[in-house]
């Protein structure tokens, strides 16, 4: 075991180590003033500015101007005037020798941005005003820095205060830097841009590599209009930096000056339209449809307009419309129904974020003249965090909760699948149990009716001269019919619900049909009969009795008996409206046959139409005649059995019944 230091050698430890430490400070506070001393080699500036709204002052006049102070950053708007800037530069106290400097008697302004069309700088040297000229219109000129501001090295290398004056000309939105910096301070200017300038393009190169996976994974009208918007947006993001004036150096000037404008206008009208794209389908406002097409159609004629030469004109227009788009998107918002509640509230906080952001940078810099040291939250649209970012986040989140609500509707679809199988299935089996029933019902009731209908026979031969008894047989004998009857309905409904419809038919000659039903008929006199002995029915024909059989029938027992009963049985075209009509793709005709039969209103009246295929319906006039209400609801079914739609229609005097069989 180590031995622990004895009195004078614990307190000398101790001594050592508090020396270690004030070497430690020291040096730090050595460090922290090194680097203050190197920040403040960069010399004091004061600056103004001066428009020159009638262009009459040059450089040797321009010292008699009223300027007007800013601070580094100058925004003028769009301003076609020249607009002069006055620097006062005056250059500090050096370091301390202890400290040593690489070449630290240059100095070099560094002004910008890119698309700042013509910088003159003039520096007053040996007696005279000498010039250097940056801009994009001069690309020539090796005035870039590292990054996409310009950087020109000042020649006057004394320590005396200077008057530099800068004369910009541009018809860009004018968002104005400039400093003077030492060597040293420059590179870390630079980096720091270069940094923003990096994270910006590979933000925008990011969004769009998520705009290309949800294209292939989820192909819509949103996720097509967001990727061409976002390569719209990475193509705007290059032409801003100066990328394809370096990247094609014989890029005519005027080209590589009109890309950022027009990529610009381009990314207004795909973020109109995209987010169209998205509230359209809920908004049924007439007004919110006309106001984007008057968007979209601004944004077409500014970039039209910026070609004929009216480029200040389009520049602002579209400016305009970049800034109150919102507003009617907005009112889209509000019109809308029936919209996912989380887009909703998503696109609603979105856009109000986007016009605190606009109304507190672009409006101002639109509706003031001159508007100088303005600072907004988007300095103008060469602004670097305008790089799609905020509007591909918006979109994902859109795109992943129309996901999650198309899941859930589909969760819920096939779990209301499932119950109405289980419904399905037991209702089959009730059904099942129901026909069961009717058919032993109708077995078992049927014997002792026809018990009865012979017995009643029997005694009516021996009753035949007790008119009181043969009446009361009558009676029984109407009963018994009427029982039948109600019997003969409950089955044919049972057999109607269970027909499924064979592979092919027998044809059934439509005069031969008709005559089939009526030959029982005593008033045959009463039928008005047109059937074309050419027509043949190609249904089943125990179907087309039902209908046509239960048809006659009412109109026979209910229409004014000294009325005619009309039938006709015509041909006609019937329009097949199958999935493929319904999306205009093509519309099929096939022939039918078309039967309709009419007679006078009789006393009971006409039954209510709402109610008329209703099964056990009978109007409150009819009741006092046999029959449970079965006759129409099994016209009905069994016209939907074989394919055939059945209309009725009435007036004041007549009742129609309408049937169209597919032939």
């Amino acid at each position: 075991m180590m031995a622990t230091p004895a009195g004078p050698s614990r307190l000398f430890l101790s001594i050592h180590r508090l020396a270690s430490a004030c070497r430690l400070v020291f040096l730090s506070l050595w460090l922290v003033s090194s680097a203050s001393w190197a920040a403040s080699l960069d010399p004091l500036i004061e600056r103004a500015y001066f428009v020159d709204q009638a262009d009459s002052f040059d450089i040797d006049s321009i010292e008699s101007a009223t300027f007007k102070p800013f601070a580094k950053r100058l925004n003028i708007g769009y301003e076609l005037a020249p607009i002069w800037v006055r620097l006062r530069v005056t250059p500090v106290v050096q370091p301390p020798e202890s400290v040593s400097y690489v070449d630290s008697g240059h100095f070099v302004l560094r002004i910008g941005p890119h698309d700042t069309n013509q910088i003159d700088v003039f520096e007053f040297i040996d007696g005279k005003w000498q010039s250097q000229t940056a801009g994009d219109f001069f690309p020539a000129a090796d005035t870039r820095c590292a990054d996409d501001y310009y950087c020109l090295k000042l020649r006057d290398h004394s320590s005396e205060p200077k008057i530099i004056y800068l004369k910009i000309q541009t018809y860009n939105f004018l968002m104005f830097d400039s400093e003077v910096l030492s060597l040293e301070n420059l590179a870390e200017s630079s980096t720091n841009r270069m940094k923003r300038i990096a994270a910006s393009l590979t933000m925008a190169a990011f969004m769009l590599a998520i705009g290309l996976y949800w294209l292939t994974r989820h192909r819509s009208k949103l996720t097509i209009v967001y990727f061409i918007f976002q390569i719209c947006v990475i193509s705007y993001l290059l032409s801003v930096y100066g990328y394809p004036s370096r990247w094609l150096p014989d890029l005519p000037v005027s080209v590589a000056d009109a890309l950022p404008h027009v990529l610009f206008i381009l990314r207004t009208f795909l973020l109109s339209l995209a987010i169209y794209v998205v509230i359209r389908p809920y908004c049924d406002a007439p007004l919110y449809p006309v106001l984007i097409a008057a968007i979209l159609g601004v944004c077409v004629i500014n970039f039209i307009a910026f070609f004929i030469g009216f480029k200040i004109s389009a520049i602002q227009s579209n400016l305009v419309v970049f800034a109150i788009q919102p507003t009617i998107h907005l009112y889209g918002l509000i019109k809308s129904r029936g919209m996912v509640k989380n887009v909703k509230l998503l696109l609603q906080a979105g856009y109000v974020i986007y016009c605190i952001l606009i109304s507190g940078s672009i409006i101002p810099a639109l509706m003031v003249d001159d508007v100088g040291t303005f600072e907004g939250s988007i300095q103008s649209i060469t602004d670097w965090r305008l790089n799609g970012t905020i509007v591909g986040l918006f979109v994902i989140l859109l795109i992943k909760f129309e996901e999650d609500y198309r899941e859930k509707l589909t969760t819920d679809k096939y779990n209301q699948l499932q119950f109405d199988a289980l419904e399905a299935k037991s209702s089959a089996a009730l059904l099942s149990d129901r026909n069961t029933l009717i058919d032993l019902l109708t077995h078992d009731l049927k014997n002792p009716l026809g018990t009865i209908t012979f017995a009643s026979r029997a005694l009516r031969d021996q009753l035949r001269h007790d008119p009181a008894a043969a009446k009361r047989l009558t009676n029984i004998d109407l009963s018994v019919t009427r029982m039948n009857n109600l019997i003969e309905h409950v089955a044919l409904s049972t057999r109607v619900d269970r027909y499924l419809a064979p592979a092919s038919h027998l044809p059934s000659p439509a005069s031969e049909l008709i005559d089939e039903l009526i030959e029982n008929y005593p008033e045959r006199r009463r039928f008005d009969i047109t059937v074309d002995p050419q027509l043949v029915f190609k249904a089943d024909r125990e179907m087309l009795s039902v209908v046509f059989g239960n048809l006659v029938d009412n109109a026979y027992k209910y229409g004014h008996a000294a009325g005619k009963i009309k039938i006709a049985v015509t041909r006609e075209s019937l329009l097949i409206r199958n999935e493929q009509a319904l999306n205009g793709a093509s519309k099929n005709l096939q022939e039918a046959l078309h039967f309709k039969i009419s007679n006078p209103i009789g006393t009971y009246g006409a039954p209510d139409e709402d109610r008329v295929f209703e099964r056990y319906y009978r109007p409150n006039s009819s009741m006092s005649l046999p029959g449970m209400g079965l006759g129409l609801s099994l016209v009905k079914a069994a016209a939907a059995k074989i394919g055939a739609t059945v209309e009725y229609l009435h007036d004041e005097e007549t009742v129609t019944f309408s049937v169209m069989v597919p032939n």
